[in-house]
């Protein structure tokens, strides 16, 4: 019985903790590291990442450097993933999801580097990419990131802890330097949750804008400011991002308004007024009713436990009773 209630004791913990992932971009303790070889066309005085000029019809060449400081081989993954400005603000240059197709040139196709490399036990290597460069001259900015990971072997007794990743900005800056005239479309608006709205923007050109004011207002069906929020984002070329406004305790069921600027620089200026969606009545109660439907579930299966170990238990007391 004692060793029963001991097994099920580590299977429950083993379940809460193996799923437990720690992500870093950088660590000084880690068991290998990476850093960027700069091409012969890498931009003077920039560090610590590569920032390359578009060169018409020609194939640029540059390295990374994994070095593994483990007393095993391992075996490291390599994708280049478009950089998109998230939810929270931040260039995130480890999203994986495709680039839009109406992109006429994406980084993720020109930009390539092997998918898989095995580097020996405590030693270094480079590691080569390669971008291959469209003969057409190119006025916008493009932006990447190398993301590099340790892949980790899974068995019947090994699960994966911790991860530790490196992602290396990639940017390729046309030969033109005449950037392109901004574009910033507002899409939707959308109700995510019982106190957020989603605002879904896009930057429509190949433009890296670099701290753009945002200035939310929350207005009421008379035009009574409820809500002001202000914030700097950087948004990267061609990408589409939410922006989340905090709704706090204002009653969705009335009729409201969002009006929205953006203003970047002293010449660039966007403003939008939109109809904010009613929040459904039900979706507070549905949100309720799931969280009771998982409690239930938790007793019910805290109960068929007790069960089972009941009749284990009475099971034993008969067999030993025989005996």
């Amino acid at each position: 019985m004692k060793k029963i209630v001991q097994t099920l004791l580590i299977v429950f913990i083993l379940s809460i903790t193996a799923s437990k992932t720690t992500f870093a971009t950088t660590s000084d303790n880690s068991s290998y590291s990476v850093s960027p070889i700069y091409s012969e066309h890498q931009t003077e005085g920039v560090e610590n990442f590569f920032d390359i000029r578009w060169s018409p019809a020609l194939t640029d060449t540059f390295y990374l450097r994994i070095t593994n400081n483990s007393d095993e081989d391992k075996a490291y993954g390599i994708e280049v993933n478009k950089a998109r400005t998230n939810k929270n603000g931040i260039v995130d240059y480890s999203d994986n999801t495709p680039e839009n197709s109406a992109s006429l040139y994406k980084i993720t196709e020109m930009v390539q580097v092997p998918k898989e490399v095995i580097i020996l036990a405590n030693s270094s290597q480079e590691v080569q990419g390669t971008i291959l460069f469209p003969k057409d001259s190119f006025n916008g900015i493009l932006m990447a990131g190398i993301h590099v990971s340790e892949k980790n072997k899974i068995d019947a007794k090994a699960t994966i802890s911790n991860t530790v990743a490196y992602n290396i900005p990639l940017v390729i800056r046309g030969d033109n330097d005449e950037r392109p005239k901004p574009e910033i479309t507002l899409n939707k608006l959308t109700i995510q949750n019982i106190d957020g709205l989603s605002v879904e923007l896009s930057n429509k050109g190949s433009n890296l804008l670099k701290e753009v004011k945002f200035e939310a207002k929350i207005k009421d069906k008379n035009g009574k400011i409820l809500k002001t929020q202000k914030s700097t984002i950087d948004i990267t070329p061609e990408t589409e991002f939410i922006y989340p406004i905090n709704l706090d305790s204002i009653n969705k069921q009335e009729a409201m308004t969002l009006s929205l600027k953006l203003s970047h620089g002293n010449k660039d200026e966007w403003q939008y007024t939109k109809k904010i969606p009613k929040q459904k009545k039900d979706l507070k109660v549905q949100s309720t009713s799931i969280n009771k439907e998982g409690k239930h579930f938790l007793w019910y299966a805290i109960g068929l436990s007790a069960t089972i170990l009941v009749v284990i238990y009475r099971y034993k007391k008969r067999k030993e009773s025989r005996h």
